[in-house]
């Protein structure tokens, strides 16, 4: 998928898309170097690595932004861009109510709120 994704990126000419795939592919192999030949990465493990890929890019941009470098807040911010595409979307507020209040209506409205909040809290970590 990856290597797909590089060479239409390479054909198209886009620099910062080509930059930010190659940089994620050698942090995949990495990975996969630590894990062993024959074991391949699962898509939590992917979905790991990119989401640290993009936290460190926003503490970059973040730095470049106090340090007022414009430049390099839009560079980072355009990879940044690139690499929220691979992994899932979070659900939005209301796409959150709407499965909450599905359950609620198919449960009948049976369990206590505060029990319903830790363990949507643990499932989230």
């Amino acid at each position: 998928m990856i290597n797909d994704q590089i060479k239409s990126a390479l054909k198209a000419g886009d620099k910062t898309r080509l930059d930010s795939l190659r940089y994620l592919m050698s942090q995949l192999q990495n990975a996969q170097i630590n894990k062993g030949r024959n074991n391949e990465l699962t898509q939590v493990e992917f979905q790991q690595i990119v989401k640290k890929i993009i936290k460190n890019s926003e503490e970059a941009i973040e730095q470049y932004r106090q340090g007022n470098r414009s430049d390099l807040v839009e560079s980072e911010s355009a990879k940044l861009d690139v690499l929220k595409e691979l992994i899932p979307q979070p659900l939005s507020d209301k796409e959150i109510k709407s499965l909450i209040g599905q359950v609620i209506k198919q449960s009948g409205g049976r369990a206590d709120g505060q029990t319903v909040a830790r363990l949507a809290a643990s499932l989230s970590q």
